[in-house]
């Protein structure tokens, strides 16, 4: 038996968030709190993404104020499957509960990928590269295909073809613009680029990644546990790139990213006060740390810098925030 506490929260972006399929002004969450009969206390945090398949930020709040009080975990878990961002946060509360050693640390610095919402945003590339960063993330498809591709050659010059680069659609492009885009990508310093098409799309994107050299991935596709199974199960030749604050499971989608390939695996930000991307990283330690970069540079987007989880070009040693941390952003909100 756990006692339920919940507070929403709301995160203003510093302008106004734009990608190929969604808009973004503000930032809608929940914080939980669980406390045991001794004493023990864990955090978690719902930070749906309603676009991305998971439950709404209304539907969320609802659940919670149904939960708030006391309850035994198993017997609310089959009611929780429609709401996969709870149970994340709610399963992650109860891990970190019993978790003497949390939170836990990296080996040794783990590179992150700095996010760079806009193509023509030169400044901000010099100034993530003379920061430390080597690996850069822009999104695509908001804008005329010459004009973002004349960008993406200016980039590429900046950083002398030797940084990574991931490119992220948002499932904004048709097949003919996919294919444009592949063909010109085919001989530049591009990781890998993301969720082309919409989800419903994956066979035509199965069908495009044995027809060009750069490495598609799979975002919106693969939102929870069972979407990740389906997939795999469909022989995905690409990247997977993984938000565990969107799958549901804390435990089930660590058990199942274990089943496969590492490096095929990419961590990425929902978008979560530092609760929950300290839970989302926390899976990535336990499956494939060290691996690719982590997709959490992102909290230039907020105007709000205390409440995020700021890592920097690296991922340090005893990077993570803390129970106490966490204390104190519950006491802020």
């Amino acid at each position: 038996m756990v006692e339920f506490e919940y507070k929403a929260y709301r995160r203003t972006f510093a302008k106004k968030y734009q990608t190929a399929s969604d808009s973004f002004e503000k930032r809608l969450g929940v914080l939980i709190r669980l406390r045991d009969a001794d004493g023990r206390v864990g955090f978690g945090e719902a930070a749906p993404i309603e676009s991305f398949g998971s439950e709404t930020i209304v539907s969320a709040l609802a659940a919670c104020l149904e939960l708030r009080g006391k309850f035994e975990y198993e017997t609310v878990r089959e009611s929780l499957s429609a709401y996969p961002c709870l149970r994340f946060g709610i399963e992650f509360a109860l891990e970190m509960m019993g978790d003497d050693s949390f939170p836990k640390s990296v080996s040794e610095p783990w590179p992150v990928c700095g996010l760079i919402p806009e193509l023509e945003d030169l400044e901000r590339v010099e100034r993530l590269l003379e920061e430390g960063y080597r690996c850069l993330k822009f999104k695509i498809g908001k804008d005329a295909l010459l004009k973002e591709r004349q960008a993406l050659d200016r980039i590429v010059g900046l950083t002398s073809g030797e940084i990574p680069i991931r490119l992220d659609a948002n499932g904004g492009l048709d097949l003919n613009a996919a294919r444009e885009w592949l063909e010109f990508l085919a001989d530049l310093p591009v990781e890998f680029l993301e969720q082309p098409m919409g989800k419903g799309s994956e066979d035509t994107m199965i069908r495009l990644s044995h027809d060009y050299p750069t490495a598609l991935a799979l975002d919106e596709s693969v939102c929870s546990v069972d979407d990740l199974k389906r997939w795999r199960d469909q022989h995905w030749p690409g990247v997977f790139v993984i938000k565990p604050s969107l799958s549901g499971g804390y435990r089930e989608l660590i058990d199942e990213l274990k089943e496969g390939d590492a490096s095929r695996l990419v961590f990425s930000s929902a978008l979560e006060t530092m609760v929950g991307a300290t839970a989302a990283i926390s899976v990535g330690l336990e499956v494939a740390e060290g691996s690719r970069s982590l997709g959490f540079g992102v909290e230039s987007l907020f105007s709000d810098r205390n409440a995020g989880l700021f890592l920097g070009p690296f991922l340090q040693r005893s990077g993570l925030p803390d129970r106490n941390d966490f204390e104190a952003l519950w006491n802020r909100i």
